[in-house]
């Protein structure tokens, strides 16, 4: 099997970004509770995103396993939030973990998937700032978490 690089990852991270802004925008003109599964993989799609920015700064500092989520998480907390503590990269975590509890649980009201949508969006910006700039994703594949609600 192929070794996957820091571009590939970011690839990831920009479809899934697209994907569920498609899936966003086509759940948003239905009652939310009725929508509630189209949510559910908007959340799904976003918290692999986050998931994948963070696979990148992994790779590119070195890190050959990449492991599981536990292992980003980890790496974003003992990492990247000491190295850059003014953005507060700890502290957004919790929007986008929130977003993967709701991926399983089904179970989220409508003010707590926005903020958490609007939450995880400023982590991936905070996230992609800290990319080479040749390796950022455009601002439009996440910019549209930041308006949620």
């Amino acid at each position: 099997m192929l070794e996957r690089g820091p571009f590939d990852h970011l690839r990831s991270a920009q479809s899934r970004l697209s994907n569920a802004q498609y899936l966003y925008r086509q759940a948003s003109g239905r009652q939310y509770d009725y929508a509630f599964l189209e949510f559910a993989d908007v959340a799904m799609l976003v918290w692999s995103a986050g998931i994948d920015v963070i696979s990148v700064l992994m790779l590119l500092d070195g890190q050959t396993n990449l492991g599981t989520s536990t292992n980003r998480r980890n790496y974003l907390k003992q990492n990247l939030d000491i190295t850059h503590p003014h953005r507060d990269l700890w502290g957004s975590w919790r929007f986008l973990a929130r977003l993967h509890n709701f991926q399983h649980n089904l179970d989220m009201p409508q003010s707590q998937f926005e903020s958490a949508c609007r939450g995880s969006g400023q982590l991936v910006s905070n996230l992609n700032e800290l990319l080479p700039e040749g390796l950022r994703l455009p601002p439009n594949t996440f910019d549209w978490l930041l308006e949620v609600g």
